[in-house]
């Protein structure tokens, strides 16, 4: 079963980049391509946005996004406690109903760290592209991207931790599948809809992804020639 779309899997693996890059050029005083990974970051997340909507199956919001009864329900058939879990062992492809919460708050804590980035100053040489506009504001806003930087780490090591647990314990390869697209599991252990898409969609959204990116790198035009 084809659970991730091209579009979404590219999205995966450039984020990943992007933030390990904007961390170390950042600890590295590197600042200008701190900026350049940060603005990347920024077109990222906008892409996903968008193609929560527009993308496969499996990388649509409305079909992955759950409330919370749902949430506790999963948590409790995972720990053992549901009988239905004990005597259908059948798992629904795509995020599961912790796993899309975990989406959401990668987006969020990313997604604020290219926005405030943007707006952020270091006292010194360097203000973000954004910075001019909220001139009163810039150093609240630097302080905040700051303590932004231990949730990153903190989601980070999450997920990263998650997929080792799946891994070791569980025995799904969730890596594999991001690089491949399809299910690990057996066909008589996964089941609900294909997430392929057709090649136009495919190119659509990997266009979509170079227009996103590439408009979030011309934000630096709107500084001041000053």
């Amino acid at each position: 079963m084809r659970v991730w779309d091209l579009p979404l899997r590219v999205f995966h693996w450039f984020l990943m980049v992007a933030v390990i890059a904007a961390i170390g050029s950042s600890k590295a005083g590197v600042m200008w391509a701190h900026e350049r990974f940060g603005l990347t970051i920024m077109g990222l997340v906008i892409f996903r946005l968008i193609w929560g909507f527009l993308g496969g199956h499996h990388a649509r919001f409305a079909n992955f996004i759950v409330g919370p009864r749902a949430v506790i329900a999963w948590v409790l058939a995972a720990r053992g406690g549901s009988a239905k879990a004990k005597s259908d062992p059948v798992r629904a492809a795509g995020h599961s109903p912790m796993a899309a919460y975990s989406v959401l708050a990668l987006l969020a804590i990313v997604g604020f760290m290219a926005a405030s980035g943007s707006m952020s100053n270091d006292d010194i040489l360097f203000e973000g592209p954004l910075a001019h506009l909220v001139p009163r504001l810039s150093s609240t806003i630097t302080g905040y991207h700051h303590l932004g930087q231990f949730v990153v780490f903190a989601l980070v090591g999450l997920h990263v931790g998650a997929i080792i647990y799946y891994k070791l314990f569980k025995k799904q390869a969730l890596t594999a599948a991001m690089v491949h697209g399809r299910a690990s599991d057996p066909a008589d252990k996964i089941a609900g809809p294909d997430g392929a898409i057709s090649g136009r969609h495919t190119l659509f959204g990997l266009g979509l992804m170079a227009v996103c990116i590439g408009a979030a790198h011309l934000l630096p035009l709107l500084r001041p020639a000053w």
